[in-house]
């Protein structure tokens, strides 16, 4: 740790760090913390574009390349020095494994740690009981006929090769992340003084290689969905198919833009976006009455979309179509801004991007 960052702790001074390392892009978050104040200030943010297949599915497939964007990313966000708790992210859908379970009391005589004991609750059912996962638990609720807890379960060879990563990169992982995790912490912190004591809330995260629907139920995560065909690249590519127009088309046609040098008809090119919608809509109502058949799943008030939340047309359409609340995730509302760090920045259209990143850095330690 350099000496002004201890220095900086004596005084009740930290910072955190976010890296949420995707397939095609690095992002990073820097967020300072002051013990007497309850919001942090935003210090930094930036990104590296990645080359295709340097990560697949959270595995790293190229460490050298990766050291190397990072440290450049680093180094040019943060130039007084590289310093603070580093967070990074995994993806949830790329071999996360996460369920509640409850777990029954301990004997009063029993000397085992509650930890330890859940955890080895979980190891001894499926699918956690794979000696090749890491695990990891947090603790919901404690009632009198046991405990409810969270269980997190990780590859071990994937997380070894995280952390040799950041070892390579001489900086200190204070935390592996998850992404939805991140996102949840995010939300809740950016829209405290709005909720209720028994909110349940539909979160959306349309990435550019992954799709989920997660369910949020009184201030934490409690189940999520993988939607298949609902990335942004492969919205991309249904349009390029459908249309036959080049990748750049399909995007500017995602996002509202004039599409350029094209003879497909006007009124065919807005039949297929909204058959796209259409796609969208219905693999989310699957999820939905998937989430309906669970004890832990409650009707929920409002959805928030992250990732997609830039795609032309979709908060209103899905509004409509779910008759339900469906607002786009704006994790700067969680921050102090000095808007003299981010002249000429919009930081409304940076908002989705930068969600993931900021929720990791949104943490003390």
């Amino acid at each position: 740790m350099q000496l002004r960052n201890i220095i900086s702790r004596m005084r009740g001074k930290s910072q955190t760090v976010g890296l949420d390392i995707g397939h095609r892009l690095i992002k990073v978050a820097v967020v300072g913390h002051k013990k007497q104040s309850s919001s942090g200030v935003l210090l930094a943010l930036g990104q590296e574009p990645l080359p295709e297949g340097i990560i697949v599915d959270n595995e790293i497939k190229n460490l050298a390349v990766l050291t190397d964007k990072i440290q450049s990313l680093l180094f040019r966000v943060m130039p007084g020095g590289v310093d603070g708790d580093f967070i990074a992210s995994v993806n949830w859908t790329s071999g996360i494994l996460c369920d509640r379970i409850l777990v029954k009391p301990l004997p009063k005589k029993a000397r085992i740690p509650e930890k330890r004991h859940i955890l080895d609750t979980a190891m001894a059912r499926s699918p956690f009981d794979d000696g090749n996962n890491v695990l990891d638990c947090s603790i919901i609720e404690r009632r009198e006929e046991g405990t409810e807890a969270m269980i997190v379960a990780a590859k071990k060879d994937v997380l070894e090769k995280w952390v040799d990563l950041f070892k390579s990169l001489g900086i200190k992982l204070m935390a592996i992340d998850v992404d939805i995790f991140a996102l949840t912490n995010a939300y809740y912190l950016s829209s405290a003084s709005e909720q209720d004591d028994d909110d349940s809330i539909l979160l959306l995260n349309l990435g550019f290689n992954k799709a989920y629907l997660a369910s949020l139920r009184d201030g934490r995560f409690n189940t999520a969905r993988s939607i298949m065909g609902c990335s942004i690249q492969e919205l991309q590519e249904q349009l390029m198919n459908s249309l036959k127009i080049s990748n750049e088309q399909a995007s500017d046609l995602l996002m509202g833009n004039e599409v350029k040098d094209t003879n497909v008809a006007e009124a065919r090119l807005k039949s297929a976006k909204e058959f796209t919608f259409d796609e969208i809509h219905t693999k989310i109502d699957t999820a939905i009455r998937y989430f309906s058949s669970s004890d832990n799943y409650r009707i929920a008030t409002k959805m928030i979309i992250v990732g997609g939340s830039t795609i032309d047309g979709l908060v209103p359409y899905l509004a409509q179509k779910l008759s339900l609340e469906v607002t786009q995730l704006n994790p700067f509302k969680t921050v102090q801004i000095k808007t003299s760090r981010f002249q000429g920045k919009d930081l409304t259209a940076m908002s989705s991007a930068y969600s993931i990143a900021l929720g990791l850095a949104l943490r003390k330690f």
